[in-house]
């Protein structure tokens, strides 16, 4: 009996949290049972596509819902629906606009339409963004079959207070695989040292993810520019983004080109994630936090903005907030201090705490077929 197919809708293929969460789920499947399709949207680099046509999935690329138009969008994806189905399930991960993807599916004949929430919008408050969130969420209420999120803050943020007190929105933890994540090796701390300039006694401070506005990559950078002396401190970015051009002017113009690094998107993040001295996550807000999660499983020590829901928090003593409020100096001496203080789990204990907290994504990877009917 050949595998079922569902359709995960995306933002896109790049290497970003959503998406790798997305593939951890792929990987660890029961491939002869389901198979994945992906629909993927023009943005970035299409760092999984390959992966996904080797595992035997197929990726289907739409316009934005904005540059398609509301009703042109349900249409394109209705119509890979009934050319490529039958599709047992469609996973929509795109917050509100998932409520046009479950019209689509409805249309189509898809009996489980599931939308996933994984970002804290909240903080956006312009009238045209909240229409489109009040219009999403009235499909999503009408058509959707199952609500999921990584989160509270990500379930409140695009189903609602109401769902969420009424029990309709399912938390589904954003797994990784934890036993890809060891300790450090004195080689790629090395490779990691040559790459940001940093000697023996360096400190290497990692900033993992997506650089949009959202992340608030800048205030890394005031970070750098405000440790006091004698901390030798090394910044480094992991990922790309649309601010990637106007974050690397602002390096130059403060200064900074001899402690701040971007190192593009990478794939080796299971080996570089222990060999950061500590992770930053500066975010205004973030659903989840998917490299928090990788860090904690790496032995590396977290430092947070309070829009970092608790759920990141793994319990280990590794993870640790500051409000953006704080100065960029209470930062950088913060971080200090954890590196110093902070004492990093072995690799058993690690790995005991986080799947006992259900974030491995092979503990429970064929529960998905439940979630999408499958038997």
């Amino acid at each position: 009996m050949a595998a079922q197919r569902v359709l995960h809708v995306i933002s896109s293929t790049m290497r970003a949290g959503v998406t790798i969460m997305v593939m951890n789920m792929y990987r660890a499947v029961n491939r002869e049972k389901v198979q994945f399709d992906f629909i993927a949207h023009d943005l970035g680099d299409d760092d999984f596509g390959p992966v996904i046509e080797a595992l035997g999935g197929r990726v289907f690329r739409l316009p934005f819902l904005s540059q398609a138009g509301m009703s042109g969008y349900v249409r394109l994806v209705r119509e890979i629906l009934q050319k490529n189905g039958p599709y047992a399930a469609v996973h929509a991960h795109t917050e509100y606009q998932a409520g046009f993807v479950a019209l689509a599916a409805h249309q189509a004949g898809v009996p489980v339409r599931i939308c996933h929430a994984h970002a804290d919008t909240r903080y956006v408050r312009s009238p045209l963004f909240l229409l489109k969130k009040m219009l999403g969420r009235a499909l999503i209420d009408r058509y959707a079959t199952q609500r999921c999120a990584a989160s509270t803050s990500a379930a409140l943020s695009t189903f609602g207070a109401r769902a969420v007190k009424a029990g309709q929105v399912l938390i589904v933890p954003n797994r990784i695989d934890v036993s890809a994540f060891g300790d450090r090796t004195p080689e790629s701390r090395a490779n990691l040292s040559a790459a940001c300039n940093a000697g023996p006694d360096s400190l290497i401070l990692g900033c993992v993810g997506r650089l949009s506005a959202e992340k608030n990559p800048g205030f890394v950078l005031d970070i750098d520019a405000a440790k006091q002396a004698g901390m030798d401190m090394r910044f480094a970015f992991a990922g790309t983004g649309n601010m990637l051009e106007s974050l690397t002017e602002r390096r130059s113009r403060m200064g900074l080109e001899d402690t701040v690094f971007f190192l593009g998107s990478r794939g080796d993040i299971t080996s570089l994630m222990p060999c950061f001295d500590l992770l930053l996550v500066p975010s205004y807000t973030e659903g989840f936090c998917l490299a928090a999660l990788e860090a904690q499983t790496a032995g590396t020590p977290v430092l947070a903005s309070t829009g970092v829901p608790p759920e990141a928090d793994m319990g280990l003593g590794l993870f640790f907030t500051l409000p953006l409020s704080a100065s960029a100096d209470a930062w950088a001496q913060k971080a200090a201090d954890i590196i110093r203080t902070a004492a990093r789990p072995d690799v058993e204990t690690r790995h005991r705490t986080i799947r006992t907290r259900g974030f491995d994504s092979g503990a429970d990877a064929n529960g998905l077929l439940q979630l999408y009917g499958i038997s």
